[in-house]
């Protein structure tokens, strides 16, 4: 079922395989995606033990569109928990909303507010969420490590989705995709604590 599905995303990928010796070559990205994830940061959403990351841009309205499918998702997965990963690569304001939902004193509910309210500043385009006046140093390095490991892999597709899979290897895509489709590939997150890095904290 999940190599049928990951096809139809046009992702290609062998027989099932649990030997991390022999990581098909279709997942060797998704493995190292997955362990660099120690070095990023997160916006923790949700409790659930089924993690699934995804780097997104303020401005990209592709990651806009799968945030919107992922919230219709959970009500019928709760057991799902979301870890949005930051990026500022795509506009000149796209560091600077990031950077201003980093330093918000709950980036949860900044981060679910530039969503919600997506394209309607006076700018009409982008995240909903004025750009912060200043970069501090910790958001621009929390900012600037995200990225780098999306670069360290030439992955400037964004979104990317990263979460172990239930065949016992980590699957990684790019890109929006419908709804239903997204559906069908999350049923395929493993329960278990995998991924790392560290959830950015409420300011106090």
């Amino acid at each position: 079922m999940l190599a049928a599905l990951l096809l139809q995303t046009q992702v290609a990928i062998s027989a099932t395989q649990t030997d991390t010796i022999s990581v098909p070559k279709s997942r060797q990205v998704a493995v190292r995606l997955m362990a660099d994830l120690a070095d990023a940061s997160w916006i923790k959403d949700g409790t659930g033990d089924q993690i699934v990351y995804m780097f997104f841009d303020p401005n990209c309205p592709y990651c806009h569109r799968v945030y919107d499918s992922f919230e219709k998702i959970r009500k019928d997965m709760p057991n799902l928990q979301f870890r949005w990963v930051p990026v500022g690569m795509l506009t000149p304001s796209s560091t600077t909303k990031a950077a201003a939902i980093l330093q918000a004193k709950d980036p949860l509910k900044a981060f679910q507010e530039s969503e919600n309210n997506y394209g309607f500043l006076d700018s009409g385009s982008g995240g909903g969420i004025e750009p912060a006046k200043h970069v501090s140093k910790k958001s621009e390095s929390m900012l600037l490590e995200n990225l780098s490991i999306l670069q360290g892999d030439n992955l400037y597709a964004i979104p990317i989705i990263v979460f172990q899979a239930d065949d016992g290897l980590p699957f990684y895509f790019s890109g929006a995709r419908p709804e239903a489709q997204l559906r069908g590939i999350l049923k395929h997150v493993a329960h278990g604590s995998y991924g790392g890095g560290k959830a950015i904290e409420p300011q106090s």
